[in-house]
């Protein structure tokens, strides 16, 4: 029988091959001496680039799959969930990019040596995409001391610069129906068993396009996307405030938005 692996990095994919294969080539650049790496490609499009790219970059331990249904992050997170074998999970998007020897100091943590759920450093990078491609700035984020209580309030970290015990996920979805924040709705159901510890390495290299606008950092930008603010009600009355004094505050947010809430129904 063949070895489990120690990671399993799940990667969701919607035609961006030439990103893809970065983020690929920076799980393949470290699968030396982690105790086994699989990473989980899913596609939500047919795509024959993004076929080309994982023919050539995934050995036969990783998985390809291109599945049906709607487009969306959601339903290929829970796709590569049920695939997964691997101790610890991580969550990439396509394109983003592991930092140059985080798996092994990962795997070398006394608190994923103990089988913890953490949560550890970032670079954020900004870049250009297109013809004039180019890395416009690049800083590192330390993440210690910012998973809180606050969570409750609005998403603190990122899902990428998490790693998961397999067996704490069990049962655990993304929600397919959200248009945002589904990330930070699965955050607060994995808080809600067991509060992640912050490891000090670097992780993830996340990429923002300095030419795109993202619907996914914060309530603040989509002020005038009702769909977006009816969305953090959403998250609020799935998962409660755990003190009157953050939900007071998460009233006021929403109040401000013209949504006319009171502390008890959030």
């Amino acid at each position: 029988m063949a070895e489990l692996p120690f990671f399993s990095v799940i990667v969701p994919t919607h035609k961006r091959a030439s990103l893809l294969r970065r983020a690929l080539a920076s799980i393949n650049a470290q699968r030396e001496g982690v105790g086994g790496v699989e990473i989980l490609v899913v596609s939500d499009a047919t795509d024959g680039d993004t076929d080309a790219v994982c023919a050539e970059l995934l050995t036969p331990a990783d998985m390809y799959v291109r599945r049906n249904g709607a487009p969306g992050p959601s339903a290929s997170r829970n796709m590569g969930l049920s695939l997964a074998k691997g101790s610890y999970i991580l969550f990439l998007d396509d394109d983003d990019a592991w930092y140059e020897g985080f798996l092994a100091a990962l795997k070398d943590q006394p608190a994923v040596r103990q089988g913890l759920p953490v949560y550890f450093n970032c670079v954020i990078v900004n870049e250009r995409r297109g013809a004039d491609a180019a890395i416009l700035s690049e800083g590192g984020v330390d993440m210690a001391g910012r998973l809180t209580d606050e969570i409750y309030l609005k998403n603190q970290i990122p899902v990428c610069c998490f790693a998961f015990p397999r067996a704490l996920l069990a049962g655990l979805k993304f929600d397919v129906h959200m248009r945002a924040y589904e990330d930070w709705e699965f955050m607060l159901a994995v808080y809600a068993r067991q509060k992640a510890q912050h490891v000090p390495v670097i992780g993830a290299r996340i990429f923002k396009d300095s030419g795109a606008e993202s619907e996914r950092r914060g309530i603040s930008q989509q002020s005038h996307d009702y769909n977006a603010v009816f969305d953090y009600l959403y998250v609020y009355r799935r998962h409660k405030a755990p003190d009157t004094e953050l939900g007071q505050r998460r009233a006021a947010l929403l109040n401000s938005f013209n949504i006319p809430v009171t502390p008890e129904m959030v």
